[in-house]
């Protein structure tokens, strides 16, 4: 519920008492030194009342979340030097080069333009906690946040719009991820409050009206399960909590009841102070002397001691009826456990959505320093990659603002392939943050990238060794091929006219002639060679003037019939097609599709992955191969006489 009280004014004598609060690893001198610099900058600017959120935001920074001096340091010198009033050497030399990092963190992460969250949401998670290699940034990040909706009624309507949406959809997601439920919870009560005040206020009134009956009944509901635990020799601590107003309305919408028909408005929490070892014995004790006195809903049990929850949370949850027939929620866990729930146990929290990997080290040892400060914690946390977030991704915008997610290493050529094949295929280079860079270079999380494309620019064989993606090298083949299919294709028209335009027919006899001329394996590499501009026009009439030995003459032999060709054809002993000149030798299969039999009109299809195909011209596919890969399509006819049909 919002408390206006954390709400509160400040002056240099109140970060004063807020540094004699705290003991640092450090000199406080630092943190006073700062502080004046800070004064003398907002005194000439005009801007005193500036003061007063470092003061709070320290406060929350040291007080909730713990952290160490340094993080103060940033909070202090931030806006000092966004204001270029000091510059970053008199950082570095005056309060150490890790001050001047957190604020260069944090500015990184204040110029992200979050126009589209709503469209990117997890991707703007994912950068927004992968972005710094220091977990502090993040940190400090959130109880700025944290400031800026406890004061939210004192920025113009624009801004307190997009400060609560933003707070709703990444920096509750971000705070409850990270394990810091607190603060969690308190950004999401103060959204509702701005964001929907009507409801929020209406469930706020109901709450304070039925607090008295609540309390009355929570105190006869209590007395007796304290009086047996007791007795029993439990060391226990017994309290009620009110659940949160947002979560009281999700109950509402979800079960579609009013505010008196949520029964659950409170539960009962038996805090229980036990060795390790005897947690889940003596949680079950408890149970059963608690559900000896009311009746439980055994529907209602929830053993998450078993089972503990994936973010770590351990507790055992019954209904039971009490006084009145009213059904009262009791949760039962351990101190440890309790501290668990209350501060987070990110141990267990799966960052990534598909579940292959897990980042438990990382966030026990943020668990663990926050619950225990000491000395050195500055090192500890600094320690602590974010990249471990999210191992291998990197985020990228596009220049109208939408956010697309990549591995680590991936080129420029590779973007552009994510983006569209026709757009891979035809990249030239990028704008990258304003500035140009060449195919081959390697994106950094948070790069605006702008592809740059040209018509007249076609793969090459060069852009396999730039691409990191093993899809997009699969594009990148697949897309040369096409290319090599183009080229032949265009290549067979040039040979065709010039051969034409120096008096010769366009036979097999003469392209055969062609191909041994120019030193080609076969025709396809002939083609491809004059539809890629690397044969020389000029010397065909001179390869078709030249004569060569007369071929021998063919021995005849006699002609099977039809039944032996198909059975022939069938069991694939011989080749009885004749494709076009140029890949005679390759191998062919006949399509299932259409089965082709001798007598039949037939062509060749150069597939992808199997080769040449062989379809009949009335194969129910052939219009559609015709059309779709004209290039792709050779001439074929049956060796023994003439097709009729």
């Amino acid at each position: 519920m919002v408390n206006d009280n954390s709400v509160q004014s400040h002056n240099p004598s109140s970060f004063d008492q807020l540094l004699d609060r705290h003991e640092f690893s450090g000199s406080k001198y630092l943190l006073r030194k700062a502080f004046g610099l800070m004064l003398n900058q907002a005194d000439t600017s005009g801007e005193a009342g500036h003061a007063n959120m470092v003061v709070e935001t320290a406060r929350i920074i040291l007080d909730e979340m713990r952290l160490g001096e340094e993080p103060v340091l940033c909070c202090i010198l931030k806006n000092v030097t966004d204001k270029d009033a000091v510059s970053k050497e008199v950082i570095v030399q005056e309060f150490g080069l890790t001050v001047w990092t957190l604020i260069n963190g944090i500015r990184k992460l204040e110029r992200i333009d979050t126009t589209k969250y709503n469209t990117n949401r997890e991707n703007f998670i994912g950068l927004i906690t992968t972005l710094s290699d220091d977990i502090r940034v993040l940190m400090i990040r959130l109880a700025m946040r944290l400031y800026d909706m406890r004061h939210i009624a004192g920025y113009d309507p624009e801004k307190q719009c997009k400060i609560a949406g933003e707070t709703k959809a990444l920096f509750i997601p971000i705070a409850h991820r990270l394990g810091l439920y607190q603060i969690k919870n308190e950004l999401e009560d103060r959204v509702m409050h701005f964001t929907d005040p009507v409801v929020y206020h209406t469930i706020e009134q109901k709450l304070a009206e039925t607090k008295t009956d609540r309390d009355q009944y929570t105190r006869d509901f209590i007395r007796p399960i304290a009086r047996r635990l007791k007795e029993s020799g439990f060391d226990c601590e017994i309290k009620s909590r009110v659940k949160s107003i947002p979560s009281i309305f999700r109950k509402m919408t979800t079960q579609k009841v009013e505010f008196e028909k949520v029964y659950d408005l409170f539960a009962i929490r038996i805090i229980i102070n036990r060795m390790v070892e005897n947690e889940p014995a003596d949680c079950w004790k408890v149970y059963s002397l608690v559900t000896d006195i009311y009746t439980p809903n055994p529907r209602r049990l929830r053993d998450w001691i078993s089972f503990p929850k994936t973010n770590g949370y351990e507790s055992l949850h019954t209904t039971v009826i009490g006084p009145d027939g009213r059904w009262v929620e009791v949760q039962i866990r351990t101190r440890r456990m309790d501290e668990i729930a209350e501060m987070g146990y990110a141990a267990h929290w799966k960052y990534k959505g598909d579940g292959k990997a897990e980042t438990g080290d990382l966030f026990a040892r943020l668990r663990e320093i926050l619950e225990k400060p000491e000395k050195g914690l500055h090192d500890k946390l600094a320690g602590l990659e974010k990249k471990a977030l999210y191992t291998d991704d990197i985020f990228i915008f596009t220049p109208k603002g939408d956010l697309k997610k990549l591995k680590f290493g991936y080129t420029v050529l590779d973007f552009a392939f994510e983006i569209h094949s026709e757009i891979g295929s035809t990249c030239t280079g990028a704008i990258v943050n304003g500035k140009m860079v060449p195919l081959r270079y390697t994106l950094m999380n948070g790069d605006t990238v702008k592809i740059l494309t040209s018509k007249n620019q076609k793969p090459s064989k060069g852009w396999l060794e730039i691409v990191k993606s093993p899809r997009n090298l699969a594009r990148v083949k697949h897309a040369l091929k096409m290319e090599a299919y183009k080229d032949s294709d265009y290549g067979k028209e040039i040979l065709k006219n010039k051969v034409l335009q120096l008096g010769f027919e366009f036979t097999d006899p003469i392209v055969n002639k062609l191909t041994a001329f120019f030193g080609c394996e076969n025709i396809l590499e002939l083609y491809q060679r004059f539809g890629e501009g690397r044969g020389d026009l000029s010397k065909i009439k001179k390869a078709l003037s030249e004569t060569g030995p007369e071929p021998s003459p063919a021995v005849p032999t006699p002609e099977p019939s039809f039944a032996e060709s198909v059975s022939e054809i069938r069991a694939g002993k011989e080749d009885f097609v004749i494709i076009d000149p140029a890949i005679k030798s390759l191998h062919y299969q006949f399509a299932r599709c259409c089965d082709p039999v001798p007598g039949t009109n037939i062509f060749a299809f150069v597939s992808i992955t199997q080769g040449i195909k062989i379809h009949r011209t009335s194969c129910p596919n052939a219009h559609q191969l015709i059309t779709k890969y004209p290039y792709r399509i050779l001439e074929a006819r049956w060796k023994t006489g003439n097709p009729e049909g």
